[in-house]
């Protein structure tokens, strides 16, 4: 069966099962409430089923060796870009983006597999050097086993394929349990794996809620790895359900992402980045533009083209042309923004653009809400100290480098940050100490595979991208040998008299 038409069940053992028994769980579209397709709700009984599968199916991945497990990414990568139009419109359809934006991210997605394929002949151990004669050391890396991937609804296809790739290149195997308001696109991947020739069991995924699969999945005896891509109060109480196993949690949390426009910069450059950092995928993205701070000096140049820009920008259905904004990915999130402006705006927030929800026409059944632009706001502010994840921007002022640096720091999130200047030295500066994961400097996101996604802080744990998201799926073993014989120590019980 084809992911993304009519009712699709449980991916297990390369399989898409629909037990009649089970629940159903609709997936809509957020422009208009109408149903792309059905899946099922799973049981912690299904969870443990496709732990197992993927415990059983590890072993004999693992012995393919990489070069075997990099020709299955590429094949899956190559079906993936034959039918890249199809999955863009099922990202737009379950997830609500423009179509723009929805291909650029598969082809992000497919850009994942073949990056990482890479891995299956270049990553290396060491052997340790300067030894007495006789003896080894060395350190391998091996795979850690069975991981649980737990993926986000707002990049429903790259961050799915930043996740498998990795994993599945060590020798891991993997059960990934898609949020259940975008499901529909990891199935039709996972199918892609099938279809490139992936063994039974290597990758399973589950559909239904975090609250009734999480603790069936981590706390499985088989996870060994949990990968997460989501809010850090959900990345909390993962950390909580993976403690008692000691499994390891690989977290990429909340983000608020200051961008930084000195008094030098390229004005209309940094304008059209601001623009586009806050309000690209409806300004759900962890490393959105998620509070602008500007030179004091042209703030008023700054915020007049700003907003005439923003203007620009036309709201719609994601698969409508000419769409520039599409909607929240459900109406509750376009409701909670609301709220959260009322909130900033009682708090001594100005609104200079948008703030009201559409009340009448196509856009008020689904979950849209405008470009807004606000200013008087203080970093007290909840629109400035919280995380928005919707196309709400703060826009302050500052004085000078040293405060606008000591001011984006105060943030319990670490993800992102954005620097907006012609000045070599203070770029320079910026880098060392803005206390982010990643810094762009007059440029933004997003992130590129060679890079390696982090988040300080609250921010997260362990990262994605680079050859450093690949160990991170991996255990480091140390192997000692003493080839030399008659064998001898001086250190052996009884101790020499």
């Amino acid at each position: 069966m084809s992911a993304g038409t009519s009712t699709v069940g449980l991916f297990l053992d390369n399989e898409f099962r629909r037990p009649s028994d089970h629940d159903q769980l609709p997936v809509l579209d957020p422009a208009d409430g109408s149903e792309v397709g059905r899946v099922i709700r799973a049981t912690p009984d299904d969870a443990k089923a496709a732990m197992e599968s993927a415990g059983a199916a590890q072993p004999a991945w693992e012995a393919l060796g990489g070069a075997a497990r990099a020709r299955i990414l590429r094949r899956t990568a190559e079906i993936l870009r034959s039918e890249a139009e199809e999955l863009a419109r099922l990202v737009t359809r379950e997830m609500g983006k423009v179509l723009f934006e929805s291909r650029g991210e598969t082809a992000g997605a497919i850009e994942n597999l073949e990056y990482y394929a890479d891995y299956g002949r270049t990553l290396s151990g060491e052997d340790v050097a300067l030894l007495p004669r006789g003896q080894s050391l060395r350190l391998q890396w091996v795979p850690r086993g069975v991981v649980v991937g737990i993926t986000p609804w707002n990049f429903p296809a790259a961050t799915v394929t930043r996740k498998i790739a990795p994993a599945l290149i060590g020798g891991n195997t993997m059960v990934v349990k898609p949020a259940s308001t975008t499901p529909l696109t990891t199935l039709r991947i996972a199918d892609a794996f099938r279809r490139a020739g992936l063994p039974k069991g290597v990758l399973n995924v589950v559909t239904g809620s975090g609250a009734q699969l999480g603790a069936a999945l981590v706390q499985h005896p088989l996870c060994s790895t949990v990968t997460m891509t989501g809010s850090t109060k959900t990345g909390t109480e993962m950390m909580r359900l993976a403690a008692p196993g000691i499994v390891k949690c690989l977290l990429e949390l909340g983000g608020k992402a200051p961008l930084i426009v000195c008094a030098d910069a390229d004005l209309d450059w940094a304008v059209r980045a601001a623009v586009w950092a806050r309000f690209w995928n409806a300004g759900q993205a962890c490393i959105a533009n998620e509070r602008t701070y500007v030179d004091r000096s042209i703030a008023p140049r700054f915020l007049e083209r700003l907003t005439a820009l923003t203007r620009q920008l036309t709201v719609g259905r994601g698969l409508d042309p000419g769409v520039d904004v599409g909607p929240l990915y459900a109406p509750q999130a376009a409701a909670d923004i609301a709220a959260r402006v009322d909130e900033g705006v009682r708090d001594g927030g100005q609104l200079l653009l948008g703030g009201t929800r559409p009340k009448d026409g196509p856009l008020a059944r689904g979950a849209f809400y405008p470009p807004t632009i606000l200013t008087g706001v203080e970093d007290s502010n909840p629109l400035v100290r919280e995380e928005i994840f919707g196309p709400v921007l703060p826009v302050l002022s500052f004085s000078d480098v040293e405060e606008v640096i000591a001011r984006s720091n105060r943030s319990p999130y670490g993800l992102s940050s954005y620097v907006f200047t012609r000045d070599l030295a203070t770029a320079e500066r910026m880098q060392r100490e803005l206390r982010f994961g990643e810094t762009y400097v007059n440029r933004v996101g997003p992130e590129s595979p060679q890079g390696f996604h982090t988040g300080f802080r609250t921010s997260g744990l362990g990262g994605e991208g680079s050859r450093h998201g690949v160990t991170d799926y991996l255990q480091l073993k140390s192997n000692y040998v003493d080839w030399q014989e008659p064998h001898s120590a001086d250190y052996f019980l009884p101790y020499p008299r």
